[in-house]
């Protein structure tokens, strides 16, 4: 099989994404005979290539985080470059990986289904869409936190490579928690309130420059002044 694997990550090859596909393609490759080219869609130089790979290749695999709910520009670029394949005979079998770093996988699912759309309107059959929360800052975090969650990818990525199909299971257990319930809920208010939730945004902010802007509001609706007299 010939995968086309996408990184539509704007942190490149240090990205979160990067991780999870690394274990994807581990076990993708358990299995003789497979090949695959990988390319970071951040790097504008990358895609016309990746555009002209995407015809030939069996599937595709398009990864990337949420952003505040939303794709990344990078993502959204390529794939307006894909307009011209839509219907066309042959296009390749498209599977998708979101992640994000919101715990709950509900803030994925409208993103999913927007993938599903994608596929539909290029003609190509849909694998299916691996969603994934909670997974900023796996990239920083020793093997040994992370390994469960490794093994399910490399899971998912070996089902793949012998059978050209997501493991259903492995699916759902990716995706858990789909919402917290009611101790969930309590437990992550009483980690956001002693700070743990914004450990690593804190240090992004301070080696920024920006942590003492992090509460600014600067879009928030003023009082009108009062008429000079």
């Amino acid at each position: 099989m010939r995968l086309l694997v996408l990184n539509g990550s704007p942190r490149g090859t240090e990205s979160n994404t990067d991780v999870l596909l690394a274990s994807f393609l581990s076990g993708f490759h358990e299995r003789e005979g497979h090949a695959h080219e990988l390319f970071h869609l951040v790097a504008r130089a990358e895609r016309p290539r990746a555009l002209a790979v995407f015809g030939a290749a069996d599937a595709v695999l398009l990864a990337f985080p949420l952003y505040v709910d939303a794709m990344p520009a990078p993502v959204s670029e390529f794939v307006e470059l894909l307009a011209p394949l839509c219907g066309r005979d042959g296009n390749p079998r498209l599977l998708f990986l979101v992640q994000s770093g919101f715990p709950e996988s509900c803030h994925s699912r409208p993103v999913e289904r927007w993938a599903r759309k994608l596929a539909l309107r290029l003609g190509s059959p849909y694998v299916g869409t691996i969603v994934k929360g909670g997974v900023e800052g796996i990239k920083l975090m020793p093997p040994w936190m992370t390994r469960k969650l490794r093994e399910r990818v490399r899971g998912l990525g070996r089902g793949f490579g012998a059978t050209g199909r997501l493991d259903e299971e492995l699916l759902r257990e990716l995706a858990r928690p789909e919402r917290f319930g009611p101790l969930g809920r309590l437990a992550f208010a009483a980690l956001s309130r002693v700070g743990l939730l914004n450990f690593n945004w804190n240090l992004e902010l301070k080696k920024n420059g920006a942590l003492a802007e992090r509460d600014l509001r600067p879009y928030e609706p003023r009082p009108a002044r009062a008429p000079s007299p």
